[in-house]
């Protein structure tokens, strides 16, 4: 593919982080004005001896004082048994929803005074100081070159599909907390986020012949096959050149990528699988005999296996260890085929029901499927997938190159080239709201108990939703989705304004009243702002005592990878339209808007609109 030249007026650096669960990338990029930007992989990490590998194990280790010491790199951190060694700390960010073997297996234990927001700080500085020697012994002037962009870097940090604003909030805590950007409105603007898959998208048009040959209404399936999570993104085209396309479906994100196999490997050799042959019935049921098994399965027969015919063979003890009874001699345990298969089973089967379930459509002559990731390298996963949908027409692509960069190298690509242009709601997005009683309506006439008469006289039914987005809309980038709202206090003017942003995933297309399917609602946010220079409406009460209203409007900004919200109003001693807002995530305190004045909580009448 080929690039024009950056047509910034300055330079800067494109930076990215991929942090993976089980592996990691970063990757970057030199924008000088007039000079065609080339996106390079970092492939030496700091005391890591793997130079030219363009991934470093997500395995850090800490002292017993909770100080980082660094990544598992093969030079003896991980024989230091007064190290905590960290592992699947990823996952501990993110929504997760692990069986309880699972969780048992992957829980993550922080070392002591430490935060899920410092571990990530302290690995994307590891990340940062790798990337930034790479990129000063590159070039006879590195040091000049970084000194001319250190205090203009554009981060972008990718995260798994079903990852959203709370855990983005937090990723942009530990790049400052990183020092990587400073903790001002500024700096902080300059961190970007984008989905795996997507990511992956951008790596796969650009490093496979079929993505370089896309034209306008093919359609792109991407199955991105990491150590956590398998993500599954669709596109159709819109503009072949420049190339554009928009999501065409809403992407997935399945919490059942490579490490589930491990782990499902772990729970066969303890007898937690269906199977005879097995450690637990054996004098070698240790915790060490197993583990041997878990690291040799995951080392060599996960990565390799590609027929469930015949027998297999895993090594964990010496010559001398047999136990003919239970299928284990010289040290080896004898697995079937059908055994060894039936740990990707569920990984397998949950990516091809998705795909059938989500992207039927994206099934025709014109579209295209790739399958990158670590856990693509799998030629069963390959096999399996090819075979499963060969009914549909769908043959998995893979880059011409190694695809352990491919999301920090797409990342990269994502803030240069812009390929998306448009992307699908995954989830349906609105306010609370305090509805007009209406006594010849059913629904009113069910919640009598929840109406009220407000501050100004007016009887209101507490608990409808108010609409902004629908889940599955097609929204263009920078759209904007605003709703009108207004304050009400009574014997003093309101100064605040303090928005419930309310998510849905249920199965309601409309939903009105937020008490069907209770479940499916939950904060994402609340959003404040100062409106102390709006308009101040005086009317009187029903009480007689004078109240005070303010008009301000909720605005959305939607189409982004980001979702971002503001509150507007009309500035009554400038006569124009002013903006702002705090956003405050569910997981922070919900009266603070990080270290400015406090925010009162909203009463109901600041609902009604």
């Amino acid at each position: 593919m080929t690039r024009t030249p950056y047509n910034g007026t300055s330079r800067k650096l494109v930076l990215a982080f991929d942090i993976g669960t089980t592996f990691s990338g970063a990757a970057y990029a030199f924008l000088d004005p007039g000079e065609v930007p080339q996106i390079i992989p970092v492939t030496r990490y700091l005391d890591n001896p793997n130079a030219g590998s363009a991934k470093v194990p997500s395995i850090l280790y800490y002292d017993r004082n909770g100080n980082f010491r660094g990544v598992e790199n093969g030079t003896g951190l991980e024989d230091d048994e007064g190290l905590i060694q960290m592992r699947w700390w990823k996952l501990a960010l993110g929504p997760t929803e692990l069986s309880t073997a699972m969780r048992n297996q992957m829980s993550v234990n922080l070392p002591m005074g430490k935060t899920i927001v410092d571990i990530f700080s302290d690995f994307m500085r590891y990340l940062f100081d790798s990337a930034k020697a790479l990129f000063i012994s590159s070039d006879q002037n590195g040091r000049h070159r970084w000194d001319t962009v250190a205090n203009n870097i554009e981060l972008v940090l990718t995260h798994p599909n079903g990852w959203g604003g709370p855990q983005q909030k937090l990723l942009r805590a530990a790049a400052v907390r990183a020092n990587i950007i400073p903790d001002t409105k500024e700096g902080q603007a300059r961190v970007h986020f984008v989905t795996e898959g997507e990511a992956s998208f951008n790596f796969c048009v650009s490093h496979t012949r079929a993505g370089e040959n896309l034209k306008r209404g093919d359609k792109v399936l991407i199955v991105d096959a990491g150590g956590g999570t398998i993500d599954i993104s669709s596109y159709v085209v819109t503009s072949g050149a420049p190339l554009q396309v928009e999501e065409l479906f809403r992407p997935e994100c399945l919490l059942q990528g490579g490490e589930f196999v491990t782990a499902r490997a772990r729970e066969m050799a303890s007898g937690k699988f269906n199977i005879t042959q097995k450690l637990k019935p054996s004098r070698f049921n240790t915790p060490e005999d197993i583990e041997a098994f878990v690291q040799k399965f995951d080392e060599g027969l996960k990565r390799i296996f590609s027929d469930d015919r015949g027998v297999h063979y895993i090594k964990f003890g010496s010559l001398r260890d047999d136990d003919p009874k239970h299928g284990i001699k010289a040290g080896k345990l004898m697995l079937t085929g059908q055994q060894v298969s039936g740990v990707f089973e569920p990984s397998i089967q949950s990516t091809v029901d998705s795909i059938r379930e989500n992207f039927t459509e994206i099934l025709s002559m014109n579209s295209f499927a790739f399958l990158v990731g670590g856990f693509a390298s799998s030629p069963w996963l390959t096999d399996q997938l090819n075979r499963r949908l060969s009914d549909l027409g769908l043959t998995f692509f893979k880059p011409d190159t190694n695809t352990n960069k491919a999301v920090s190298v797409g990342a990269v690509s994502f803030y240069i080239d812009h390929f998306v242009k448009g992307r699908i709601s995954k989830f349906t997005y609105g306010t609370p709201r305090n509805a007009p009683y209406d006594p010849s309506d059913p629904e009113h006439l069910k919640r009598q108990h929840k109406m009220y008469v407000n501050l100004l006289g007016e009887k209101r039914v507490r608990g409808a939703f108010r609409n902004m987005l629908s889940k599955g809309t097609k929204v263009l980038e920078n759209r904007e989705i605003r709703k009108k709202m207004h304050v009400v206090r009574q014997g003093a003017q309101p100064r605040d304004a303090l928005v419930r942003i309310t998510k849905y995933d249920g199965h309601m297309g409309e939903p009105q009243w937020m008490d069907v399917e209770q479940d499916r609602f939950e904060t994402l946010c609340h959003v404040a702002a100062d409106i102390s220079a709006a308009p101040c409406i005086p009317k009187l009460g029903k009480s007689g005592k004078m109240c005070y209203s303010r008009k301000y409007d909720i605005v959305l900004l939607v189409g982004l990878t980001e979702l971002k919200a503001q509150i507007r109003w009309f500035d009554s001693m400038t006569g124009t339209e002013k903006s702002d807002a705090v956003v405050v995530y569910k997981d922070e305190s919900e009266n603070s808007c990080n270290g400015s004045r406090v925010v009162p909580p909203p009463s109901y009448d600041d609902l009604d609109f």
